[in-house]
């Protein structure tokens, strides 16, 4: 009778550890199901965040139609009191951006234009050039002031080719000049050019011909590179972005330069900007996220074309090596590679200037700043020069305008 009771004891222990083992299993599943359902890539808190994502980009979107809206009723210039209290001459026809982190010199002033464009307003303190009256004195202060990032044999000269005639380059120069002497600085293109359109261009491998401009060159956000453009294009499509009765060229070389020296006295190390610029540019041995719903294009390195733009449907990560490290991104496709709320200055798409190599060379007196997607990081670094013959084109050059 003991061994009988004692036997149904341990049959009810065992039934009680088996049932005990097939819960804890039960729970461990739900568990595991519960937590991929909220986490997972179709889970509940990343849709949610990704809501949360989309409902921001769209509030910001509409921000920005409202201020290219309310910049059509400014007919004259007028001054801006940001909120440390220093006053901004803002362009006609232009509104300071009513994004949050785009309305204060601390962060990087940001202006829309009517037409949508957006431009990043560059400090050049008034004190560097308080004591000149002329051209020449002025631009030998600005280049004492930036005097780290000029180079022997480079200088703002005129040469044929870069979209300009000779006293036309002198006219648009001494107007920079004076601007920046009255101003306290210029704006520059929030981003490299892009095409209005939902198209790209793409002419395989033909640097011999001069395209067509057949394309509406704008400065905003998520547009394709506008690319394979000569100098002289460039510089005709930068003069045609012009608002608010100012000026609009290609960025002169002490205009980079003062970009560069701006950007060091917001904190940016000389390293980032001289020696190499991988932190915040798009090179092809630099590796980072692209977020979903962005494009990006890859290049064949054994036929030099560019390929077709893919679209992001989950977050891409753009590798550092091997043979699609290569990449040309959209307009605004990585706020790792902004400085300032200015995109790209680093990588992406080599740009077109109108400064001059001035000694004699068989590659061309023509001057590309900032490196390109398609080269190392510490070769061409944001402030890095590269020499074209000014009817180069590609799917690696673009541009940037200046405003003044």
């Amino acid at each position: 009778m003991k061994n009988t009771k004692n036997n149904q004891l341990k049959a009810s222990r065992g039934i009680t550890l088996i049932a005990l083992v097939i819960t804890i299993i039960v729970l461990l599943i739900l568990a595991g199901v519960s937590i991929a359902m909220l986490t997972g890539q179709n889970g509940i808190l990343t849709q949610a965040q990704k809501a949360k994502e989309k409902t921001e980009q769209a509030k910001e979107d509409e921000l920005r139609k409202l201020t290219a809206i309310e910049a059509a009723t400014y007919l004259e210039e007028y001054e801006y009191e940001d909120p440390s209290g220093e006053t901004i001459t803002i362009p006609a026809q232009c509104a300071v951006s009513q994004v949050e982190g785009e309305n204060t010199l601390e962060d990087g002033l940001v202006i829309i234009d009517k037409n949508g464009n957006e431009w990043v307003w560059i400090v050049v303190p008034k004190s560097v050039t308080a004591s000149c009256t002329t051209d020449e004195e002025i631009k030998n202060a600005l280049i004492n002031y930036a005097t780290d990032y000029r180079e022997e044999n480079y200088s703002d000269t005129w040469y044929d080719g870069c979209g300009l005639e000779e006293e036309e380059y002198a006219n648009k120069y001494s107007t920079m000049l004076q601007s920046v002497k009255a101003n306290g600085g210029f704006y520059i293109g929030k981003y490299e050019v892009g095409i209005k359109e939902d198209i790209y261009r793409d002419y395989g491998t033909d640097y011999e011909t001069e395209h067509t401009l057949d394309e509406t060159p704008v400065i905003q956000p998520n547009k394709y590179p506008y690319n394979w453009v000569r100098c002289s294009q460039a510089e005709e499509l930068a003069e045609g972005l012009a608002t608010g009765e100012k000026t609009s060229t290609l960025m002169f070389g002490i205009q980079w330069d003062l970009v560069l020296t701006y950007l060091e006295h917001k904190g940016i190390s000389a390293s980032d900007l001289k020696t190499n610029s991988g932190s915040w540019g798009n090179y092809s041995d630099v590796q980072f996220p692209v977020a979903e719903g962005n494009k990006y294009a890859i290049l064949n390195q054994s036929t030099s074309e560019l390929g077709s733009w893919n679209i992001v449907q989950k977050n891409y990560t753009k590798p550092d090596s091997e043979t699609e490290n290569m990449v040309l991104l959209l307009t605004k496709s990585a706020e790792r590679n902004s400085k300032m709320n200015i995109y790209d200055l680093a990588g992406n798409l080599a740009e077109w200037t109108l400064e001059k190599r001035t000694y004699i060379s068989t590659y061309g007196p023509c001057v590309l700043r900032g490196g390109s997607y398609n080269i190392l990081s510490s070769i061409k670094p944001a402030s890095g020069r590269d020499i074209r013959n000014p009817i180069a084109t590609g799917n690696s050059i673009g541009f940037r305008p200046a405003l003044y």
